[in-house]
């Protein structure tokens, strides 16, 4: 019995052994399944709020964008019709206004109509129909809201369904005052909430993925996927109300959204509206790469199971194992990092991309603004002596603005890739010892300026305005970068490139090939490496607010690539920064501009801005095509005065007509980007009908290819947006 007890005895310890580490390897299985469910439902929630965050953006941004058209039309009402309720009502029989309002409402996909309400609640203009539908609007909340007392801003309306289209709707809107503040009318915008159902159709997210858009009392307004029942009723569920209830954000997990599908949601409270939006993910979902994992950590923790109760004995072999599936599950966790980590890059090229193309279409349209200010300024201007130093102090202001809007929308356009340029041979050692006393008044007298050029370096074929304005915004970064004083160095050499790898961190990569490198160097603080792998990141700015836009870098990258050459950027804290431009050298038949050959702006070939050539006797013909209204009213208007005889068209189609029609029209002015038949098109089919018709085409932005083999024929001009009245009326004059 003895020796029986004595041989169970080394039994029992390796048995006890075998379930303490059996009971390790069970407990350290369910901590890992823990651990992994949390950091993904952790991560998921992350990028919830983040998407949540752009989604309320752009939201606010869509309603802002319709306030300021509402705002835009309310003061754009002539005088004479806000005398009173009456004078008002008379916009019922205007059609140039309807005509106004249609265009601005189709330059927004979110607005569905514009209306102006007369002081009694009755329909005067309306987008869809003319003459308006007699509609008593008088009990429509904004009405009510607007009718007794002016806020001073727009008034956001609760969701109701539209008389005409029967569909859930918000509206927008504001008063327009007599002169003693007193109501003669309301200018509102209309948006339809099935647009936003439709905007979260077409995001590329997720599966499980759902977006929806709620008042703040809990009222459903849009969602995706579509509930069409739930749209219009307040939630039951208390969870949701709670958070609609907060102010800001927060995320919750919810055992049954709208959908009855188990999710996790993240609010984000519009700014200055009643607004939540709310991003969401199934729980199935999210979970649904944790449940693959905790298949693969399951299935090992049961061979490993199964192997200890068959060889309690062989404990080494056991822990062995152990130590193989731990590390397989380390290994698999890296591989999970470095996918995500691939992923988000991905992401960030798609995010750069998306950026370009957005600046490009903002500036277009901001181009078409800045034109229409520009003439009516013009206007003002021409209509006599002005006697108030207030109205002319406001008039240079406003011209101003102009300018500045201008030389934003250069920058704009320089990041988006798709300004104008003029490239020239440009000798850039002497084009930057030309700089050299603008860039001392700038930069102070604590900055000591060197400049080292190797004269034998051949000419660069770049835009030497737009390369002055690169070297003038990397010096203001270096005196930023040395606050007490330094040294400012700019170094001009020429470099070959045989292959696209010859040299590293240029962005883009550079073809074979000459260029010139132009290096300007600082010896300032330096950038550490999480700023300097963002710094030619559009609107990425260290600086206080107020005092850089951050669009410095990506214009001066915009302007090498576009240029056909490349950037470097290098920078260690405490030994400052250094930013390399790459520029192809110039044909070799080419002769070099300097910096005194160079003029700094040129209104056009053989054109003053200030005082255009003298009209022909016979007043000129004019054919106008613009398909912004206020543009071509406004250039109308600038024309007419001029002693020229306008004609309008809206399209390229309209202007073909007119064409075959009047052989006596003198020139062709045409917008370049419109819907339909561009004016590179226009003008093609037009010189083919008329040969020797003079051509003025008129860009906010170019597709240089097009406009370059347009530009180079005769008889045809290509002219950037804003122009000054007066350059526009030399230009038009020289042309005959």
């Amino acid at each position: 019995m003895l020796r029986l007890l004595k041989t169970n005895r080394p039994l029992q310890r390796i048995g006890a052994l075998g379930l303490a580490v059996l009971a390790a390897l069970c407990g350290g299985t369910a901590v890992i399944l823990d651990r992994l469910h949390d950091e993904t439902v952790a991560e998921s929630m992350l990028g919830l709020r983040t998407l949540n965050a752009s989604m309320a953006e752009q939201t606010a941004r869509s309603l802002e964008g319709i306030d300021l058209t509402v705002e835009g039309v309310a003061e754009q009402i002539p005088a004479e019709y806000r005398r009173s309720p009456e004078a008002f009502k008379r916009l019922r029989t205007d059609r140039q206004l309807h005509e106004i309002l249609k265009a601005k409402a189709s330059s927004l996909p979110q607005m569905e109509a514009l209306s102006l309400i007369a002081a009694d609640g009755t329909l005067v203009n309306f987008t869809r129909h003319f003459p308006a539908p007699a509609l008593d609007l008088s009990q429509r909340d904004y009405y009510l809201a607007l009718k007794d007392a002016d806020p001073g801003r727009a008034y956001l309306s609760r969701p109701t369904k539209s008389f005409v289209t029967q569909e859930w709707t918000l509206y927008i809107a504001r008063r327009v005052n007599d002169p003693n503040g007193g109501l003669v009318g309301l200018a509102v915008a209309a948006i339809r909430l099935s647009y936003f159902e439709q905007f979260y159709r077409s995001l590329h997210v997720a599966p499980g993925s759902g977006f929806s858009l709620w008042w703040r009392d809990g009222m459903l307004l849009a969602r995706f996927p579509a509930v069409p029942d739930k749209i219009g009723t307040i939630t039951p569920d208390p969870e949701i109300e709670r958070q609609l209830a907060q102010v800001g954000f927060g995320t919750s997990t919810l055992e049954r959204s709208v959908d009855g599908k188990d999710r996790i949601l993240s609010f984000q409270e519009l700014r200055s509206y009643p607004l939540v939006v709310a991003v969401s993910r199934t729980r199935g979902e999210i979970l649904a790469r944790w449940e693959s994992q905790a298949m693969v950590i399951a299935a090992a923790g049961l061979v490993s199971t199964v192997a200890l109760a068959l060889m309690l004995w062989a404990m080494a072999r056991q822990f062995l194992a152990y130590e193989t599936a731990n590390r397989a599950l380390s290994e698999r966790r890296q591989a999970v990092e470095a996918r995500d980590e691939a992923e988000e890059h991905v992401r960030q090229l798609q995010k750069m991309e998306a950026l370009g193309q957005l600046t490009g279409g903002v500036a277009h349209d901001f181009n078409n603004l800045l034109q229409a200010v520009r003439s009516g300024l013009h206007l003002l201007e021409a209509g006599g002596e002005i006697r108030r130093t207030e109205t002319r102090r406001a008039l240079e202001v406003a011209s101003q603005a102009v300018d500045r809007g201008a030389t934003l929308t250069q920058h704009l356009l320089a990041f988006a890739r798709r300004q104008r340029l003029a490239p020239a041979p440009v000798d850039l050692g002497a084009q930057v010892e030309g700089m050299a006393t603008l860039l001392e008044r700038t930069l102070g007298g604590a900055i000591r300026i060197r400049i080292d050029r190797d004269a034998a370096v051949p000419p660069a074929l770049v835009d030497p305005h737009q390369f002055d304005i690169a070297l003038l915004n990397l010096a203001i970064n270096a005196r930023d970068a040395m606050p007490d004083g330094g040294t400012l160095t700019i170094a001009v050499t020429s470099l070959s490139v045989k292959d696209k790898a010859a040299e590293e961190g240029i962005s883009p990569a550079l073809a074979p090939g000459g260029y010139v490198a132009v290096t300007v160097r600082d010896s300032g603080a330096g950038m550490p490496a999480d700023v300097l792998a963002r710094a030619c990141e559009p609107f990425f700015t260290t600086k206080p607010v107020g005092q850089g836009s951050g669009l410095g870098l990506s214009m001066v990258h915009g302007l090498t690539a576009q240029s056909g050459g490349g950037m470097r950027l290098e920078s260690h804290l405490g030994l400052g920064t250094a930013v390399t431009l790459y520029l192809p050298h110039a044909p070799v038949d080419s002769p070099a501009e300097t910096p005194a050959e160079t003029p700094a702006q040129t209104p056009a070939e053989g054109v003053s801005a200030a005082e255009p050539p003298p009209l022909p006797a016979e007043p000129a013909r004019v054919l106008l095509v613009e398909d912004d209204a206020l543009v071509r009213m406004a250039n109308a208007a600038v024309l007419a005065e001029a002693g020229m005889t306008v004609t309008e068209a809206a399209t390229g189609e309209e202007a073909m007509a007119l064409l075959e029609e009047d052989d006596r029209i003198g020139i062709l002015v045409t917008d370049f980007a419109m819907p339909g038949m561009t004016g590179a098109d226009l003008t093609r089919l037009a010189r083919r009908h008329r040969p020797d018709l003079p051509v003025l085409i008129v860009t906010g932005y170019a597709e240089k290819a097009v406009l370059q083999d347009l530009g180079a024929e005769p008889g045809i001009r290509i002219l950037s947006k804003p122009i000054p009245p007066s350059a526009l009326i030399g230009h038009i004059t020289t042309a005959l």
